[in-house]
């Protein structure tokens, strides 16, 4: 995958990841040839380093002690395969490999929502997960819509798989029409959102599919 992601940056005007995964993970998996926006588009990678923006830094150390009362109150709840990820400013609470997810779904929604409140944080819902994010923007619109106008681009496309990826389609609705186009794709799984797939402009069927779109792109 590194090697197809540089060749699609050598043939374009930008290839660029924007997750909530941390910029650290990304980089560690994806390679330096790409631009990468991590945990939401407050972490970027730059020269091969992981840089924080100015708005995020403040919340570090809150989400590191919020981080460590989550795990203790996931502990004490024994919510046996329920994992607690520290982002550096966003907090991931993911429920995917527990033994009943169902439960572990309420619990962990309650415990997250009575943190999000002592804390003054935003409590959103992911697939599988709950993020508890800092009371400021988090959103992959912003990065989406305001590098393809600063790369003056022609053309943008953005390949989505969960909730979090609606606000790059709009960023895609905000700078479609006049000198640039715009493709959005979804890609189609048991979790996928019935709203992403329903504005996509192409679907794919899981990510066989999103690697054999990307070697087409890539010539």
């Amino acid at each position: 995958m590194t090697n197809l992601l540089a060749e699609l940056a050598g043939r374009y005007r930008a290839v660029v990841v924007v997750s909530g995964r941390s910029a650290t993970e990304l980089l560690e998996w994806l390679g330096p040839n790409i631009e990468i926006w991590g945990t939401h588009g407050v972490e970027r990678t730059q020269g091969g380093e992981v840089v924080l923006s100015e708005q995020a830094a403040p919340f570090e150390q809150l989400i590191t002690d919020v981080a460590v009362e989550a795990a203790a109150r996931v502990d004490a709840a024994e919510l046996d395969g329920v994992v607690v990820e520290d982002k550096r400013v966003v907090l991931g609470l993911h429920y995917r490999m527990a033994a009943d997810r169902g439960s572990a779904q309420m619990e962990l929604e309650r415990i997250a929502r009575e943190l999000a409140e002592r804390h003054g944080l935003v409590l959103v819902s992911g697939k599988a997960s709950f993020e508890l994010r800092p009371p400021i923007e988090l959103s992959k619109r912003t990065v989406v819509e305001q590098r393809a106008r600063q790369l003056e681009l022609s053309a943008a496309c953005f390949i989505g798989d969960d909730l979090g990826d609606l606000p790059a389609f709009d960023a895609l609705d905000a700078l479609d029409g006049g000198n640039m186009d715009t493709l959005r794709v979804a890609v189609d799984s048991d979790e996928a959102p019935d709203e992403l797939l329903r504005r996509a402009d192409l679907v794919l069927q899981g990510p066989v599919e999103v690697v054999e779109l990307l070697r087409t792109l890539a010539g």
